[in-house]
């Protein structure tokens, strides 16, 4: 016969995933209603409204690196605080250091894509500006 121990746990986790599915159908259920009522008032005021052009957007279920604004102040401090203009990389790796980031952790590459399209938002606002390096390097300076 089986060892009790590991039935016992199995039928536990059974129990566990039963009841994860029960929840996630009725939040199914919750939100199919809610869809045939906003399908209801778009036929309201456009009846002839083709509502199967609709796609469905896909939310972003990543977690956050920063919070509201956090990355934008880390890039203007680092410029702020540099003593001569920092390419892409030098402004990302100051970022990560403050936010304890390792280089070869899996965090990096978004943080670093977060922090280039930082890079990119500030200089189109006028907040920094983009030089050229001697090398051929981008290198960005508080405007």
């Amino acid at each position: 016969m089986a060892e009790s121990h590991v039935v016992s746990a199995l039928v536990a986790k059974r129990g566990e995933l039963a009841g994860d599915v029960q929840r996630h159908r009725r939040e199914l259920r919750r939100l199919d209603e809610q869809l045939i009522h906003l399908d209801a008032a778009i036929r309201l005021f456009a009846p002839d409204y083709d509502l199967s052009e609709v796609r469905p957007r896909q939310r972003r279920m990543g977690q956050r690196r920063f919070a509201q604004g956090e990355c934008q102040r880390l890039v203007l401090e680092t410029l702020r605080d540099a003593p001569e203009a920092l390419s892409d990389r030098q402004v990302e790796a100051a970022v990560a250091a403050s936010k304890g980031v390792e280089a070869q952790s899996p965090a990096r590459a978004g943080l670093e894509k977060t922090t280039l399209a930082t890079l990119r938002r500030l200089a189109k606002k006028g907040a920094i500006r983009a030089l050229t390096l001697p090398d051929g390097r981008r290198a960005w300076q508080r405007a």
